[in-house]
């Protein structure tokens, strides 16, 4: 009878174990969805934009630069928006 209540708590914990991940991973995929949303919004009003490139210089996004966030943020928001 021992042994199976250790079990039971091992499996108990490894459930709420399991039940936290999934709660903080909701938590960021919900985080997400509200800054790609953002990012979308702002990209699609027209707003200037700038990015960091590989030496750490800023540098303005061009059409088809926006075209590509606005990809990315479409891609981000069909993962991360159920």
């Amino acid at each position: 009878p021992e042994l199976d209540a250790r079990r039971q708590r091992a499996v108990d914990e490894q459930l709420a174990q399991q039940r936290q991940q999934q709660e903080r991973d909701a938590t960021v995929r919900a985080d997400n969805c509200g800054r790609a949303r953002a990012h979308l919004a702002a990209l699609a009003e027209g707003q200037r934009m700038t990015r960091t490139n590989a030496q750490g210089e800023r540098e303005v996004l061009d059409d088809k630069g926006r075209a590509e966030e606005m990809q990315r943020a479409r891609s981000v928001i069909a993962s991360d928006c159920r």
